[in-house]
C-alpha cells in the first residue's frame, strides 16, 4: 500500500519539542518507512514532511501513524490556539522530553502564522505556583519569529532545544530548564551534498545557537553558545557532535580574541583571566537494526565531557539505551530501556555542570541546562506506549535515580542528595485530531520526601475552529 497524503495548507516552519511527534517518526524509522534524524531539536516541518513524501508504507499500523505525524503537523498550523494546565501536586521527579509545562497551573494563548520562507508563533503563558522560579507570572516562552534563506532557518526567540538520541535526557542540551532568549540557526531540509565530494556524509544537518542565560546571579548576562552537527552516512547509522559553552558576562572579556580562543579551547585554566568559558563537549551515536538485519530495534549512545586533555574532553559523562517499534494486533506501539550518568568517570566529584567561575553551573535558574537529573546523578528508565486507536494513546516510564550525589546547592531542582522510585503514566485522547486532552499521574518514592503521588490534566484547542466556525 501507498501512503495517504493528507493536505497541509502550509508546513509549520518550526516544530518545537513534541514527546508524541519524536515517538512516532522513532517508530517509522526503525519500521525503515522513511529515514530522518530526531535528535536534533527544534526540528523543520518541511524536513518532516520530505521524509513522509518519501515513506513506504506495507502495513495498516504504519499508515496510522503516518496519519498521526501528519495530523500533528495540520494542528501546529492552527492559527489560534489556547491551553490549560493544572496538577494536583508537584512532581518531583526528572522531566521527561518536552515537558513545557513549568509551573503547577498555566493557561496559555498562542497566535502561528506563516508561510514558505517565514514562520512566527507569539505564545504567552499566565503560571501560578511556578516550579521554576523565574520571577514572573506571565512569559512569552515558545515564542519566536523565523524567515528561511538558502535552505536556512534563522529564528529569534524563546524556545526549548534538544540535543541527542536519549529517550529521557541529553547530557548536553536537554529541555528541563526554561527556555533561552536567543537566536538559532540551522537546515531546512537534511538533505545529502549534491557534490559527488561530499556526498558519502549522507543527509546531515547543523543547529547553531547563541543566546542569553536568565537570571544567572554568578556571571550576570553570562552567553551561551553552542553548535551541533549531524550526519547518516550510512541508512543505519546517525553520528552527532555538540559543543556548547558558556561564555563573557559582566566583568568578563567579550573580545573576539577571548570568544576565539574559548572556541578553539584554549582555555582550560584555573587562572580567572585565562579561563575564558565553561565547556562541555561530546559525541552521539545511532544504530538502526531495521537496514542491518530487518528488526525494529535501535541501539544508541552518549558520551559528553568538561575539561580538555588532548583536544578531547577529560571528565565524562555516558549515556546508553535501547528501544524497540513494533505492533500489536493493529495497534503501534514502542519499548525502551535507558541509563545515564552524570558523575565525572564514574566518580561523584563534584565537577559535572560545575565550573570555579561560572559558579552557578550548567543550569539556568538552578534547573540543569543538560540531563533533567543535574551533575552527579545515575538514573534507570523503563518505558514506552502503544496507540489504541487515532484517538487514544497510553505511555508509561520506570524509573530509577540516584541524584546529587555531591550534595551541590547549583541543582535546584534535587538540592541534596537523593534516591528515588517513580511510575509515570500518560493517557493521551484526542477529542479531535487537534484538540489533545492528556491524563498523567505518578506514584514516587524518595528517601528525602518519602512517597508522593499526583494527577494532571491539559487540554489545548484552536480557537479559530472552534470559537469562529460557521
Amino acid at each position: 500500500m501507498s501512503a495517504m497524503v493528507v493536505p497541509v495548507t502550509w508546513a509549520q516552519g518550526i516544530v518545537l519539542n513534541n514527546q508524541s511527534l519524536r515517538t512516532d517518526l522513532n517508530w517509522l524509522n526503525q519500521q525503515g518507512v522513511i529515514q530522518i534524524s530526531t535528535s536534533t531539536w527544534p526540528m523543520s516541518g518541511v524536513e518532516i514532511q520530505r521524509a513522509i513524501s518519501q515513506a513506504k508504507v506495507t502495513q495498516e499500523s504504519q499508515q496510522q501513524v503516518i496519519d498521526s505525524v501528519l495530523a500533528a503537523l495540520n494542528a501546529d498550523n492552527d492559527m489560534l490556539k489556547a491551553s490549560f494546565y493544572a496538577e494536583s501536586d508537584s512532581k518531583n521527579i526528572p522531566q521527561e522530553f518536552a515537558d513545557k509545562q513549568k509551573s503547577q497551573y498555566q493557561a496559555a494563548l498562542e497566535f502561528n502564522a506563516g508561510g514558505e520562507n517565514w514562520d512566527a508563533k507569539i505564545r504567552v503563558n499566565a503560571e501560578k505556583d511556578p516550579k521554576i522560579d523565574n520571577g514572573q507570572n506571565v512569559n512569552v516562552e515558545g515564542s519566536y519569529l523565523a524567515g528561511k534563506l538558502w535552505n536556512q532557518w534563522l529564528i529569534a526567540g524563546q524556545i526549548p532545544t534538544y540535543w541527542g538520541p536519549g529517550h529521557d535526557g541529553s547530557l548536553i542540551r536537554g529541555d528541563a530548564s526554561r527556555p533561552v532568549y536567543g537566536f538559532t540557526a540551522q537546515r531546512a531540509e537534511q538533505k545529502a551534498f549534491a557534490s559527488k565530494w561530499l556526498s558519502w556524509i549522507g543527509p546531515w544537518q547543523y543547529q547553531a545557537f547563541a543566546g542569553q542565560l536568565d537570571e544567572y546571579a554568578a556571571v550576570p548576562d553570562t552567553r551561551l553558545l553552542g553548535l551541533r552537527l549531524t550526519a547518516q552516512p550510512l541508512p543505519y547509522l546517525e553520528l552527532g557532535v555538540s559543543r556548547i559553552l558558556q561564555w563573557g558576562g559582566e566583568g568578563r572579556s567579550e573580545s573576539w580574541d577571548s570568544l576565539w580562543n574559548a572556541i578553539k579551547g584554549n582555555d582550560n585554566f584555573y587562572n580567572s583571566e585565562d579561563d575564558k568559558s565553561n565547556q562541555l563537549a561530546g559525541i552521539d551515536v545511532r544504530f538502526n537494526l531495521q537496514s542491518l538485519f530487518n528488526i525494529p530495534v535501535s541501539v544508541y549512545g552518549q558520551y559528553v565531557g568538561e575539561d580538555e586533555a588532548g583536544l578531547l574532553p577529560s571528565r565524562k559523562m555516558y549515556l546508553a539505551g535501547t528501544d524497540y517499534s513494533s505492533s500489536f494486533r493493529n495497534m503501534p506501539f514502542q519499548l525502551y530501556t535507558e541509563w545515564a550518568d552524570t558523575r565525572t568517570n564514574g566518580d561523584s566529584r563534584g565537577i559535572s555542570y560545575n565550573h570555579h567561575i561560572y559558579t552557578d553551573g550548567h543550569y539556568q535558574h538552578g534547573f540543569p541546562l543538560g540531563h533533567a537529573m543535574g551533575g552527579d546523578g545515575q538514573m534507570i528508565s523503563v518505558g514506552g506506549n502503544i496507540r489504541f486507536d487515532p484517538l487514544n494513546r497510553l505511555s508509561t516510564r520506570v524509573l530509577f535515580a540516584k541524584v546529587n550525589d555531591s550534595n551541590r546547592a547549583t541543582n535546584q531542582t534535587f538540592p541534596g542528595k537523593d534516591e528515588i522510585r517513580a511510575l509515570d503514566l500518560t493517557w493521551s485522547h484526542y477529542l479531535r485530531p487537534d484538540i489533545p486532552l492528556k491524563l498523567n499521574g505518578w506514584i514516587s518514592d524518595s528517601d528525602v520526601n518519602g512517597q508522593n503521588g499526583g494527577a494532571s490534566i491539559g487540554v489545548e484547542f484552536p480557537l479559530d475552529k472552534t470559537l469562529f466556525r460557521n
